[in-house]
């Protein structure tokens, strides 16, 4: 079990954690050509038309078109948005929400290669959830992201769930950090931030004056910000959090 202290049993301290390279292991292949083959000749089903060349460039035109257009300083895609465009404009029916969401979906398990939770994840979240609020801030795609979470069981330790892609823009913006800690009335330096990239967990974490852990990686800085702590292993976490708390 984890023993962290009396203090820090305390439900007014917080621990959120990235997703995908900290609690997911994943590896996707968006440039597989095969990829846009099998997904254009099922589109064909649904009365959409368009070569797996064009529905290619497509999607990647329509990408660098959000990110262009964006005012944000770190734009975030939707990739939703992205296929109910291409569906509409090369389809001949209009479109529910089901059938675009669908249609994301496959094309998301048509690029994963690797799909698994880290070792140790279950239960180090079985035991930070008995502890302290928790909470999900990723750079995400939610029409995709929030079925995974429910595929690999993960749901159920986070009430609250922070993805890029509902907001318009990604970490390191502090402006999702600060919704998830206002959404559980958690106060920065009684807040910890577990991720894996430094460029946007780190300066993300620090700029909304939360700590930061790093997962599987050996550098603890970047520019003018330091991690709190790094760890490789999952069993790592509980002595790490017995001393930030």
């Amino acid at each position: 079990m984890l023993k962290m202290g009396v203090k820090s049993l305390s439900k007014n301290k917080a621990v959120f954690f990235d997703l995908y390279g900290t609690l997911i292991n994943i590896r996707t292949d968006e440039g597989d050509f095969n990829t846009y083959e099998i997904l254009a000749r099922y589109l064909s089903y649904h009365h959409v038309y368009i070569s797996a060349d064009l529905l290619k460039r497509t999607y990647f035109d329509k990408i660098n078109q959000q990110l262009t257009e964006s005012k944000e300083a770190f734009p975030e895609v939707d990739v939703y948005k992205i296929f109910f465009d291409i569906m509409h404009s090369y389809g001949k029916e209009r479109y529910n929400q089901k059938t675009v969401i669908d249609i994301c979906m496959l094309y998301r398990s048509l690029t994963i290669r690797r799909f698994e939770p880290f070792l140790g994840v279950y239960e180090i979240l079985a035991e930070i959830c008995s502890r302290f609020k928790t909470a999900l801030i990723s750079d995400a795609q939610w029409v995709f992201t929030e079925p995974e979470i429910e595929i690999l069981d993960l749901g159920r330790f986070f009430k609250l769930k922070v993805l890029s892609s509902r907001f318009g823009y990604k970490k390191p913006d502090e402006r999702l950090f600060l919704t998830a800690m206002r959404k559980l009335d958690s106060k920065p330096q009684d807040t910890v931030y577990i991720g894996d990239n430094p460029s946007r967990d780190l300066v993300g974490a620090k700029r909304a004056g939360m700590k930061c852990v790093l997962f599987r990686t050996s550098n603890r800085k970047y520019n003018d910000y330091e991690a709190d702590a790094s760890f490789n292993d999952y069993h790592e976490l509980r002595t790490i959090l017995s001393e930030i708390f």
